[in-house]
């Protein structure tokens, strides 16, 4: 068992402890306070925060155990309960409609929990017959499998260059299934984001040059930009929000990169003179699997995952654009966590 699972485990057996804690708690203070003011709302809260922060069994554990908390509390300040009909079809009718709500919070977790482990599956699934596929093509490219014909090796490069295509995508899935499932954790190292933008820079100057775009690397205060941060991911971040913008900025435009060292944290701007955003697709730019309208290119994650990364370094990424004339994203990281 690794040490990640291993943490998940024991988070998960607190949580619970939790809300059995919280559960006695609210049935002392229900007690306490007397009939008028029993609510099956306040045996809701543990059941809630235990569902959503350590899954559908313990959520389940939770929901009887308040349940029984919530029986015991009414018949214990209503002891006509014990003699009455009516005031026992009343429990019984509560009851019925806290296990109701119970019931739909776990089915929403359910379905949630198999949405994303159909979206994990079906990116793993795709992506080993798409290594091997990329194998073999690349064997037929060499000529190690015989001799190919012009018109072949072009053919051949072409699907090639959508596998690749594909194998983005794909990754890009993996990816985001992982940073939404919660199990990933930066781990954190000194990364110097200066260097790393010029990086980048230099590496994305020929993509640049086909277009006939300026790229532009502006650093303000300390020449150098070093964070606590998870280095792989942050330069994912970076190439992204870089390749976004030579990808949607136009012939001889200009990609102006800014690196500000400021008293708490490191923030990088990257402008273009691009096609920018409607104003309707501000607000949803970073949602999972939202794409402009009209935009066919990606898969609808790269910005998502982005977000994803940067807020769980204890940063945060926003835009700024206006439509036909470019945008401007933003991210901060703090320099000590």
């Amino acid at each position: 068992m690794d040490l990640n699972r291993i943490i998940r485990e024991q988070s998960r057996t607190f949580i619970t402890a939790s809300g059995f804690v919280l559960v006695v708690v609210i049935g002392f203070i229900d007690y306490l306070l007397g009939p008028e003011f029993s609510s099956l709302t306040f045996f809701l809260i543990p059941v809630i925060l235990v569902t959503w922060f350590a899954g559908r069994s313990p959520g389940i554990l939770i929901s009887a155990a308040s349940a029984v908390a919530w029986v015991l509390v009414d018949i214990t300040e209503r002891q006509a309960h014990l003699r009455v009909l009516i005031p026992l079809w009343n429990l019984a009718t509560k009851l019925a409609i806290f296990l109701t709500v119970v019931y739909i919070l776990l089915r929403l977790v359910r379905s949630e929990e198999e949405r994303k482990n159909i979206l994990s599956m079906f990116a793993h699934d795709m992506k080993n017959p798409l290594i091997v596929a990329k194998g073999f093509l690349s064997r037929m490219l060499s000529g190690k499998a015989g001799p190919v014909s012009e018109r072949q090796r072009d053919y051949m490069t072409v699907m090639n260059d959508e596998l690749g295509r594909l194998e983005g995508l794909i990754m890009n899935f993996l990816e985001f299934s992982r940073l939404e499932s919660k199990a990933y954790k930066p781990v954190p190292v000194p990364f110097d984001i200066a260097s790393a933008v010029k990086r980048h820079i230099d590496a994305t100057k020929n993509e640049a040059a086909k277009k006939g775009i300026k790229l532009l690397c502006e650093i303000n205060g300390d020449t150098t930009g070093v964070v606590n941060a998870d280095a792989l991911q942050v330069d994912r971040v970076i190439t992204n929000l870089l390749d976004n913008a030579i990808k949607y900025t136009g012939d001889g435009g200009t990609v102006h990169i800014v690196l500000s060292n400021r008293e708490r944290d490191i923030l990088v701007e990257v402008t273009d003179t691009g096609v920018g955003i409607p104003e309707e697709g501000i607000s949803r730019i970073f949602d999972a699997f939202y794409r402009v309208s009209g935009d066919s290119k990606g898969s609808g994650l790269g910005l998502s995952i982005a977000k994803k990364i940067v807020e769980a370094h204890g940063g945060r990424i926003w835009v700024e654009s206006e439509h036909g004339k470019g945008s401007t994203f933003s991210f901060t990281l703090p320099r000590h966590r």
